[in-house]
Parts: structure tokens; C-alpha cells; sequence
């Protein structure tokens, strides 16, 4: 294929980056490249701006442009000097290679870029990815009320099978006291096992509060936006985690699903309050055995967001302040009831009683895994085929 001309002509065009397995992609409707004999070569990609370290392609099996008809225009073999668009409204930027001093309209090429919602093409997650990660947003360094808390780690997880062309959503975990990512959410309450088990297009952002110690303390997600922001770096984060830059607007317009347990109540209610999200992006909250305050700032929100749910779990511990808000509710004239919705997409509120050790509640309350069992009522993202091992509860994580 020879381009003629100094000018490119982009119409609807496709832009795919993320690799030889993006390449492969379309490489199946492809033979081989035609070689160019003249005039001008030009090769292009997209990608977040964390990942622009260089003005060099990293490999030469990294890019390529297509039509809407999947021909390969040119694909560049060779590392070599590029030139960069400004940012995109996207987030994302736009690298390109001339050759043979031929000019290229930059116009031309940014407005098809704008006119094409340009979407993830990998293929299904393979092997299920977690990964403690360092965020500058995260809610800590902090002062606390009984302690000064520096652990800017959060653990991500994708599952396997996810895939990024499908609906999705985003699942926030806020652990309670005297808990440790590795410790705890990860291993004795199994929370990303507990997302895999689920059967649903779902990734879990959980931060590290107060480290192993008896402190609510919120950190930064005091800050009005501060969630938000956050958020917006969990987006680039499993990104990276994924391998593909694209999936970085994926998971940035992902609806967020809430679960506060214990301590966590307090994060939540910030993150309803003043974190900033935008309106409907939390589809849902649950407390486990967390409803120890802060009642004002859940009713507003249920009230405000009758479309999404509200799931609060209890033991003894928490009953008196749940019996409050379900009165504060009642004044409202917003309905509630004792038993969990079959599908929670289509919203609503619900008080369930599970009055077990409290400890344990991550992993035992009115069902066995509650995490698992709440996602899997979330049939807007199910994914094609279940996963291939159902997680069974471990009587054992309890002790």
C-alpha cells in the first residue's frame, strides 16, 4: 500500500495501542506489511501521559494505525525520534513519525482522533493481577487523632477474565481498625478472591487507613474532592496493572460500588458527603456491622440517590444506631426492607440482621463471602462464563 501525497487522510480511523498482543489483533486480517517506496510513513499511538516517558517508541512492535476496514497503513519496525500532540481531552496523547521530510496535517489527524471513541481492544484478563501499590492521592501520611500513619499503598485487583470492552465497575474497599492490607483484606477476609468469585466485570481499589491500629481517622479524604481524586489515580493505576493504556478511560467512567466495614463507615460517609464523585457514580454502599455514626450524611445520600442502593448489615454492636437511621428513613417516606434484592442495579435499601462475631463479618455475615454475594447480585456486569472455581468459605480464615 502506498499513501500519495503529502497529506494523510484519516477517515474514521482506529487507533489501537498496548502492545504485540494489540498487534496480533489485527495482524490475523493482515499477511504482511506492504513496504512503503515513497512519499509518507507515518505511525501513531495513543497513551496515557503517565506512560510518555520518552520521545522514543519503546519497542517496535508498539503501534500502528488502521482504517475502518482494519488495512494497515504503515507499522514502524525501528525505534526512532517522534514528535507529540498536545494532551486530549481524553487524557491521552498522540505520538507520530514522519519520514522523508513529507508533511503531515496535524488538523486532520487530531480531529479524527476526536471524532473516533477510541476503546480498549485487549483481549479477556488471562490470570487474575493484584498488586500493593504506592498512590500520592491516597488518604495517608496523615496525622490522626491517636496517630501519625504514613502507608500509601493500595491493593488493586483485577480477576481474571475481566475484559475491558464489557461494562464494568469498581468496587472501594475500606477496611476496619487494626488491620493491613496484606494481613487482612487480602488474606484472612480474601476480599480480592471474594471479587474474582463473583462472576461479575468487577476490580477492587482498596486503600490503607490507620495501619494495624483501633483509629477511624480518614486522612486526606477529609479534603473536600479528595476521593475523587483518588479515584482518578486508581483509574491510571489499573491501567498499568492491566497492560494497556487505554483501559485508563475504562476504568476512570467505571460506576463505584462502597463497602465500608467496621471503621470504614467513616471514609464512606466522607466519600458520600464531600468526596466529590460525580452525581450517580456510586451505584451503591454497604456497611458491614458499620453503622457507628455519621447518620446524617447516609440518610442525605440515600435520600438523594434513590435510583442506587443502600445495604447496612448488623450485629448488636451497631443495631441501636441502624434502628436510627431506619427512622430518619421512615420521616423521609424512603422505603426499605429486611431482604436483599435478587438484582441490586435497579436500587433500593435494605437492614439486614447477621448477628455473628463481628471479626468475621468480612467473611461470614447473613451469607458466607457477603463481598461475593453483594457483587454477584450486580447482573448489568456479568461477565459471559462464571469463573471456573467458585471461592468456598473457609471456616479456618475465621480463627
Amino acid at each position: 500500500m502506498t499513501l500519495r501525497g503529502t497529506v494523510m487522510v484519516v477517515t474514521a480511523a482506529l487507533v489501537v495501542a498496548g502492545g504485540a498482543s494489540c498487534l496480533s489483533l489485527l495482524n490475523n486480517n493482515v499477511d504482511s506489511p506492504d513496504t512503503m517506496s515513497g512519499g509518507q510513513s507515518v505511525v501513531y499511538k495513543t497513551e496515557s501521559a503517565s506512560e510518555l516517558k520518552s520521545n522514543k517508541w519503546e519497542t517496535g512492535e508498539t503501534a500502528f494505525a488502521a482504517t475502518d476496514d482494519s488495512s494497515v497503513l504503515t507499522i514502524d519496525h525501528a525505534p526512532r525520534e517522534t514528535d507529540s500532540f498536545p494532551m486530549h481531552r481524553s487524557g491521552q496523547r498522540l505520538a507520530f513519525v514522519t519520514e522523508q521530510d513529507s508533511a503531515l496535517d496535524q488538523n486532520r489527524l487530531e480531529n479524527a482522533l476526536h471524532a473516533q471513541q477510541i476503546r480498549p481492544q485487549s483481549l479477556p484478563v488471562k490470570e487474575p493481577l493484584t498488586k500493593l501499590v504506592e498512590f500520592d492521592a491516597a488518604p495517608f501520611p496523615y496525622d490522626g487523632r491517636r496517630g501519625s500513619y504514613h502507608d500509601r499503598r493500595v491493593l488493586l485487583h483485577i480477576p481474571k477474565d475481566f475484559d475491558a470492552r464489557r461494562p464494568g465497575v469498581m468496587v472501594l474497599f475500606f477496611h476496619g481498625h487494626r488491620a493491613t492490607l496484606e494481613r487482612d483484606v487480602r488474606d484472612r477476609q480474601q476480599v480480592p478472591a471474594q471479587i474474582s468469585a463473583s462472576g461479575m466485570n468487577a476490580v477492587l481499589v482498596a486503600p490503607q487507613f490507620a495501619v494495624d491500629a483501633a483509629d477511624s481517622s480518614v486522612g486526606r479524604f477529609s479534603q473536600p474532592g479528595a476521593v475523587a481524586r483518588f479515584v482518578a489515580e486508581a483509574a491510571d493505576k489499573l491501567a498499568r496493572l492491566h497492560g494497556d493504556p487505554l483501559t485508563a478511560k475504562t476504568f476512570a467512567n467505571m460506576p463505584i460500588i462502597i463497602v465500608g466495614y467496621s471503621g470504614g463507615f467513616l471514609p464512606t460517609a466522607y466519600s458520600l458527603s464531600i468526596g466529590g464523585l460525580a452525581k450517580n457514580r456510586v451505584r451503591g454502599v454497604v456497611l458491614l456491622d458499620g453503622v457507628y455514626g455519621q447518620l446524617d450524611k447516609f440518610a442525605t445520600w440515600i435520600e438523594n440517590n434513590r435510583s442506587s442502593f443502600f445495604i447496612s448489615s448488623y450485629t448488636h454492636l451497631t443495631k441501636r444506631h441502624n434502628d436510627e437511621l431506619e427512622h430518619m428513613l421512615t420521616e423521609h417516606d424512603v422505603a426499605f426492607s429486611r431482604e436483599l434484592k435478587p438484582d441490586l442495579g435497579r436500587g433500593g435499601v435494605a437492614f439486614v440482621s447477621a448477628d455473628v462475631p463481628h471479626r468475621d463479618y468480612v467473611t461470614h455475615a447473613w451469607v458466607d463471602y457477603p463481598i461475593k454475594d453483594i457483587v454477584s447480585r450486580l447482573g448489568d456486569y456479568q461477565l459471559p462464563t462464571a469463573p471456573n472455581a467458585v471461592v468456598q468459605y473457609d471456616a479456618s480464615a475465621r480463627k
